[in-house]
């Protein structure tokens, strides 16, 4: 295939798709969405590069503005728009004589403060789930990522008995590939003893066992444990809606207001974004970020080593996140 000869549109979509053969899920959903966006603003008519201009980018500024979207998310798409421009005139040679991006300035506001106290953790600890299996075991799960210094729930899905090395839980993240070496505490065993013998395979059972997991089908457990974690928000009366981010952000806010000190937060949370940072991460000893996560933690892990499940029959939690009809649904 001669890429030069492809249009415009094309030659993102050729992005997106190397960007989904190297796993990178995330970036691919956002040039996706900025390429969806770019093809509706041309008017379903192709792009040529001639055309793209700083005039062009300032009315793709303001379609995108015309439109209810938050301004971090029209940040977003014209840095990913900028993004693929980049990568497609390198690859085919393209010099243009005016950059069309030079003026733009991009910077993303501060978004409020999505961390929760620690009182609330441990409400959700104690509520009284005992008929509602679905929602006790995202409880569970919401406790377990707090306790495992905010792993995302991509990475929580994706644990293994192969990620327990002796009193260390090992991973990489799916999203930097940074590896993560984080000290078992007692109450992150005691979760994974409850489920254990659930999923042959996973510490927890969120995927379906013996099937294949694609992007989308990933998304769509994502908003599932998003959508009961907002219920047990709601229950609560809390003026923050739950999420999996909330979570993770409240531990890195915990460990900040307990005078943590930055590059441990960044190795715990897996960031790679600073260089100097990444630097000094390489040379902790995983004890000292165990120190550090039991020093935020104490309290929620004590309670829930303490606590005393209720003890139920095996097949209910078989259906919790793996039942008929989200199967049916995740085969389509």
């Amino acid at each position: 295939m001669n890429r030069k000869r492809l249009s415009f549109f094309q030659k993102m979509d050729c992005l997106i798709a190397t960007k989904r053969k190297a796993r990178k899920n995330s970036t691919a959903d956002l040039y996706r969405a900025t390429r969806n966006w770019l093809w509706k603003f041309t008017e379903k008519r192709d792009l040529p590069l001639s055309l793209i201009s700083p005039s062009f980018v300032n009315r793709f500024f303001d379609f995108l503005q015309a439109l209810p979207l938050r301004p971090n998310t029209i940040y977003s798409y014209l840095s990913a728009f900028r993004s693929m421009y980049n990568q497609i005139t390198r690859e085919i040679g393209h010099i243009t004589r005016k950059y069309p991006f030079a003026h733009l300035s991009i910077h993303l506001e501060k978004t409020s403060k999505r961390a929760i106290p620690l009182d609330v953790l441990e409400k959700i600890h104690k509520l009284n789930l005992q008929h509602e299996p679905e929602l006790r075991f995202t409880a569970d799960l919401c406790i377990f990522s707090f306790l495992a210094c905010g792993i995302p729930f991509v990475d929580l899905a994706h644990l293994t008995y192969k990620n327990i090395e002796g009193n260390t839980l090992v991973y990489h993240r799916t999203k930097t590939r940074t590896l993560i070496r984080i000290e078992l505490t007692e109450g992150m065993r005691s979760l994974i003893a409850k489920y254990s013998g659930i999923n042959q395979s996973h510490l927890f059972p969120i995927l379906p066992e013996n099937m294949s997991i694609t992007h989308e089908k990933y998304k769509y457990l994502l908003r599932t444990y998003n959508k009961r974690l907002k219920e047990l928000g709601r229950r609560l009366n809390m003026p923050t809606v739950l999420t999996s981010y909330v979570i993770r952000h409240t531990w890195a806010t915990e460990a900040q207001r307990r005078y943590v000190p930055i590059s441990i937060i960044s190795q715990a949370l897996g960031h790679t974004s600073e260089k100097t940072t990444r630097y000094y991460l390489a040379q902790l000893d995983v004890s000292v970020l165990g120190k550090a996560n039991r020093l935020v933690v104490n309290s929620i892990d004590k309670l829930v080593s303490s606590f005393n499940p209720l003890i139920y029959d095996i097949r209910v939690f078989i259906c919790l996140f793996q039942a008929k009809s989200i199967i049916c649904r995740l085969s389509v």
